[in-house]
């Protein structure tokens, strides 16, 4: 007999794990924040923690984002952030060419070494689209050049063109752990990526020597804001294979989302987009308009996501107190979800430290809500955080697990 289909909305909310934080009494943000609706679909349906990659990897975005989206497990190392912020800006990778995911950053020159001291330029959302023209179309030599985009606040994707080029190069980023920090040198991971390493070294030498004196940098001087006065670049990557588990059960899928990554690994997959101005990939991101935009999507297709990423960058910014304070505005906005007759999952990337602002491999809450099968709650009360879901009614897994027990409340079996 086959089973009942039905249609489901899948939120990602970035970085929604967290650690303890001593801002909020000892809880996480999702710990110390009033989530009624959660709770509700949590107590009706299972709960537990999910490892999105395995126990004690630390997943990055894409990763993490990716297989809770189809991605293959055995292709999740595969995939690069280049490739997907090219295809997020629009810009998919023809044959030969190498993208990296670049920030706009401060950066100042001691005794001949490059500085950052701000990694996201203070995260700069105004005047980018100005910097990267400035940027773009760099001649590095060698019959090589370099397209730029900015994509959403202090981020842009660096596209390499010409022959030569191998994607195997790492990236010139410091990362957060330690502010201030040297650029890092990008290096070949093997003789066929010595070109692209050394453009990539061009580039982020060549952008420091032109952003500083940009306008948009001497109108962010003169207001006392952090210059964006150079570029770091990270995940280099090449064209990549776009199969997807959701391909092959012929689904029809949406995904409603304002960050560049999210919007890239849809594209990448074959996924319809919806985008609007309002959807951000910040805290202003109109959550209401994205939750009535994805139950508008299920119309025509088997299974939406939402995509939201502010709690990521509210511990990014070592702000549980934002961060709390956001998921229980989410918790609202998502309402209409709870009443719409369909299955809702909610899972996360990664987990961000508010305390570090750095991501780690802690396991993630993740709730799945199945109204076919709600009524057999035993009736318990659960406040969905991450201690409730270490005793959770759903065993621990790993993110493609939770998907294929997400299709399978859907009625297909992957």
């Amino acid at each position: 007999m086959t089973a009942m289909r039905q249609k489901a909305v899948l939120l990602i909310i970035d970085g929604c794990g967290d650690l303890p934080a001593a801002a909020l009494s000892g809880l996480t943000p999702l710990e110390a924040a009033h989530t009624p609706v959660l709770d509700r679909l949590a107590g009706a349906g299972l709960y537990g923690l999910v490892d999105p990659i395995q126990p004690g990897e630390v997943p990055n975005t894409d990763s993490g984002v990716g297989l809770l989206m189809g991605l293959a497990p055995d292709r999740a190392r595969s995939v690069k952030r280049g490739p997907v912020e090219a295809a997020g800006a629009g810009r998919p990778l023809r044959a030969g060419e190498v993208a990296m995911r670049a920030n706009f950053a401060t950066i100042e020159s001691r005794q001949g070494e490059l500085w950052v001291s701000d990694r996201r330029a203070g995260r700069i959302t105004q005047g980018t689209a100005e910097l990267a023209a400035a940027l773009n179309g760099m001649n590095l030599g060698d019959g090589v050049r370099a397209e730029f985009r900015s994509t959403d606040q202090h981020r842009g994707v660096l596209v390499l063109i010409g022959p030569g080029l191998g994607p195997d190069a790492s990236g010139t980023d410091p990362g957060d752990r330690v502010i201030p920090a040297r650029v890092r040198t990008s290096k070949a991971r093997n003789p066929a990526s010595e070109l692209t390493a050394a453009k990539i070294n061009r580039f982020v030498k060549t952008a420091h020597e032109i952003l500083p004196d940009h306008p948009v940098n001497h109108e962010r001087q003169a207001a006392g804001r952090p210059l964006a006065s150079g570029i770091i670049t990270r995940g280099a990557g090449a064209r990549v294979d776009s199969r997807n588990v959701l391909h092959d059960l012929g689904l029809r899928v949406a995904a409603v989302a304002g960050c560049n990554t999210a919007l890239g690994l849809s594209r990448l997959f074959g996924f319809d987009t919806v985008y609007r101005p309002s959807f951000t990939a910040d805290q202003d991101t109109n959550l209401e308009d994205k939750v009535a935009a994805a139950l508008e999507a299920l119309d025509a297709h088997e299974l939406v996501y939402i995509h939201v990423k502010a709690p990521d960058l509210f511990a990014h910014d070592h702000d549980p107190v934002g961060k709390r304070d956001f998921i229980e505005r989410l918790d609202r906005s998502i309402r209409p979800l709870a009443t719409a007759g369909i299955v809702v999952a909610l899972a996360s990337d990664h987990t961000t430290d508010s305390n570090t602002g750095v991501h780690t491999a802690d396991p993630v809450p993740s709730l799945l809500f199945d109204p076919s099968v709600a009524h057999r709650s035993d009736g318990r009360v659960v406040s969905f955080g991450e201690s409730s879901c270490r005793l959770g009614n759903m065993p621990r897994q790993r993110s493609h697990q939770l998907l294929d027990r997400v299709l399978r409340c859907m009625g297909y079996a992957p």
